[in-house]
Order: structure tokens, then sequence, then C-alpha cells
């Protein structure tokens, strides 16, 4: 999947991909120029692509293939 596949969609499925974009990445405090971002951006295109339409079920599938990585505690936090 590559941005240039953007170049066939309509402009209610860009505004789609990049809605679903920018709702994931607040909720999980990701920056979409980040490595999980980017992710998340080829995901939703793939998903648009093919065939998924709603924001919600598009968000959960991010949310299951593109979760960041857990944040790391202090060591004294997490041996306590």
């Amino acid at each position: 999947m590559s941005l240039f596949e953007l170049v066939s969609f309509t402009d209610d499925e860009i505004e789609l991909v990049t809605s679903v974009v920018v709702r994931w990445s607040e909720r999980n405090h990701v920056n979409v120029k980040s490595e999980h971002g980017q992710a998340a951006l080829t995901q939703a295109i793939a998903l648009v692509s093919s065939g998924m339409s709603s924001p919600g079920a598009i968000v959960g599938r991010l949310d299951e293939v593109c979760a960041p990585p857990a944040p790391e505690y202090p060591r004294s936090l997490v041996d306590e």
C-alpha cells in the first residue's frame, strides 16, 4: 500500500482515511508522522481500498493492528 493509491480514491474516501487516522492517532497519542502513525495511515488506506467504510470499524481495526508500544515505566514502579 502506498499514498499513490489515494489518487484513485474519491474525495469522500480521502476524507475518511484522513479523519480516521487523525482520530486514531489522537486517541493513542501517536504522531501521524511517526513510524506507528505511518503504519496506521497505510493500514487505513488498505482498509478503505478493500471496501471498509465505517469510521468506527476502521479505527477499531487500527487499534488491533497498529497499537503503539506500551509506555515504559521506571523500574522502581514496576518492581514494587
